[in-house]
């Protein structure tokens, strides 16, 4: 009997770890099959979220290859899945791109996710700075304020009790004359790279110079074209490699610098776009280096601007500059236009009494000055800083944030838009988009709405309490007036966007003060508002003026001025009417 019970309680224990055994087993494939649908779902997601970024890419292609009148699609099989696309115009000027990727078709979704963006023709301009002034320089009278930090690529001079709230920056030196220079004006051809021509992969291209000296090699001008939106260009400087003095190619072991040429700078016809180099190497004299363009390489792509043919020069073209073997570099005839720049005199940030700088300091040469945090710099004299930081490299030069094809293209949309002849000097309701031939002059109190691009040739005055403002249709967006001549605002003048955040209105003049020595923008005293732009001239700022940003080859605030920098100017898109290009507006990418 006792053995009987003990034997059933043996069973009955053997049953139960057998229990507990399967449910341990049974766990651990149910918890297998939950990591692997997990595993699964997170990949599926990231591909239908790339499925509708595929989308999107398509819809602005297609946007700008029917000059607007693509408006979308039903679904489009791609790889795993497929994407649909839903065009709708929020604004006369601005188009809402609703992409939603499917996987595996959108009937029988497992997954779905959309992306909304919004697209405008236009460029978007990234104002980093509350100041940012040229070769010209810095000049700040006592009193003077900048709310923000500072990028100059030429010296800065504080007068008593100036201050910069944010950090200073001066560029190393450069020549106003690039050491090497070409340029096609005549009979000049195009070399497309950045897709396959013709069973050519040219992702890559490059075009080879010579300094005359020892240089620092600071920035370089590339003569270039887009069509549709290709993405930004990494831009290398490499040495040379060939086998016995000939078969000359760029040299993948030799990397002096690393640039990034951005797209928003290019437009659809020629311009030299500017690509400044982070850490500016120093190059020998009179031996081969290689200026190479590596892109990605898709449907949107470049137009190199192919010139005369130059002694000892050479260009080349591969599809992987990195990977390839010394034979697959191709030549090809003529000479690709660029420009190198190589630094001068040493570049300074000099202050008298009560001179501050509210964050780091950054130049060649600092001389007296208080600064709250860091000292960065070669020489130094009479300078106090939170720390000091000896012998830093001088910083590089910066691109201005607008290029010459971008005023081009501006001004192409203001022409197509109407010629006027002719001046205006009394008020009216509205202006634009159009080209006035003639001076426009608006005289006190007058209100004008801004309808469009406009571009003035000639001067523009605006007397006391004039306003300028962006019809509401610009929404978001921004929008520019171009003056070919000068400037001259009076009291309380405002400039104004759209009246919704993120929009601006700026004043652009393309006066050259270079060769005048006259300023191309003159604000008088008291209340001037808004986004002032001089790409060749001066800005003169007088008294207790408060500006949102102010770029100028050459800068002068007078007693008392203030400059506030304002945030959402670090991603204004500027539209430019009928004739220019769709581009993806900053900060309206959404998931939903």
């Amino acid at each position: 009997m006792t053995m009987n019970n003990q034997t059933g309680q043996m069973l009955i224990l053997a049953i139960i770890v057998v229990v507990l055994v399967l449910i341990n087993v049974l766990a651990i494939i149910s918890g297998a099959q939950l990591f692997s649908q997990n595993t699964n779902y997170t990949n599926q997601s990231a591909a239908v979220l790339n499925l509708a970024e595929a989308g999107i890419d398509k819809a602005l292609a297609s946007l700008n290859i029917t000059g607007g009148s693509y408006t979308g699609e039903t679904e489009t099989v791609l790889g795993s899945g497929s994407f649909s696309v839903s065009i709708t115009s929020s604004t006369p000027n601005t188009k809402i791109i609703e992409s939603t990727g499917y996987i595996p078709s959108k009937e029988n979704a497992k997954v779905k996710k959309t992306v909304r963006m919004s697209v405008a023709k236009g460029v978007g301009v990234a104002f980093n700075y509350g100041i940012q002034a040229g070769e010209g320089g810095l000049q700040m009278e006592e009193n003077s304020r900048i709310n923000g930090s500072v990028y100059s690529n030429g010296n800065i001079k504080m007068q008593n009790n100036s201050a910069i709230t944010g950090d200073a920056w001066v560029a190393a030196g450069i020549e106003g004359v690039p050491a090497v220079q070409n340029d096609c004006s005549t009979s000049c051809g195009d070399f497309i790279f950045g897709k396959v021509v013709n069973g050519q992969a040219r992702f890559d291209v490059a075009q080879s110079f010579f300094l005359s000296s020892v240089s620092s090699v600071n920035k370089v001008a590339i003569k270039l074209k887009k069509i549709n939106n290709p993405a930004d260009i990494t831009v290398r400087i490499l040495g040379n490699s060939s086998r016995e003095g000939r078969f000359n190619r760029p040299n993948r072991q030799q990397v002096f610098a690393t640039g990034i040429l951005y797209s928003g700078l290019v437009t659809s016809s020629y311009s030299f776009v500017e690509v400044a180099f982070p850490n500016p190497p120093q190059l020998s004299a009179n031996e081969r280096y290689w200026l190479l363009l590596d892109t990605t390489g898709n449907s949107d792509y470049w137009s190199w601007s192919n010139g005369f043919e130059a002694p000892n020069e050479e260009a080349k073209y591969t599809h992987d500059w990195y990977t390839i073997k010394p034979e697959d570099w191709k030549g090809l005839s003529g000479h690709l236009d660029l420009k190198v720049y190589v630094g001068g005199v040493a570049s300074s940030i000099e202050g008298l009494s009560g001179a501050n700088i509210g964050g780091d300091a950054h130049a060649n040469t600092l001389k007296n000055l208080t600064i709250t945090k860091g000292a960065y710099y070669q020489v130094k004299e009479n300078v106090t800083a939170a720390s000091y930081h000896p012998n830093s490299p001088d910083p590089p030069a910066k691109v201005m944030p607008i290029s010459e094809g971008n005023i081009a293209e501006w001004k192409s949309s203001a022409e197509a838009a109407g010629v006027y002849t002719g001046n205006i000097s009394s008020c009216r309701s509205e202006l634009g988009p159009g080209k006035y031939v003639g001076n426009i002059s608006f005289s006190n109190n007058c209100t004008v709405t801004i309808k469009g691009t406009v571009w003035i040739i000639g001067n523009l005055n605006l007397d006391n309490n004039v306003t300028l403002k962006l019809d509401p249709s610009f929404g978001t967006a921004s929008g520019v007036i171009i003056v070919d001549g000068q400037v001259d605002l009076s009291n309380n003048v405002k400039l104004q966007g759209s009246g919704t955040d993120g929009s601006f209105l700026m004043t652009l003049s393309t006066y050259n003060s270079q060769t005048s020595g006259l300023p191309a923008i003159d604000v008088k005293n008291g209340g001037n508002s808004g986004i002032l732009y001089a790409s060749s001239g001066i800005a003169k700022i007088e008294n207790n003026n408060h500006l949102n940003e102010l770029t100028a080859w050459k800068i002068d605030l007078e007693n008392g001025v203030t400059v506030d920098y304002d945030s959402g100017l670090a991603s204004s898109f500027f539209t430019s009417g009928p004739s220019g290009s769709y581009s993806l507006i900053k900060g309206t990418y959404q998931i939903k």
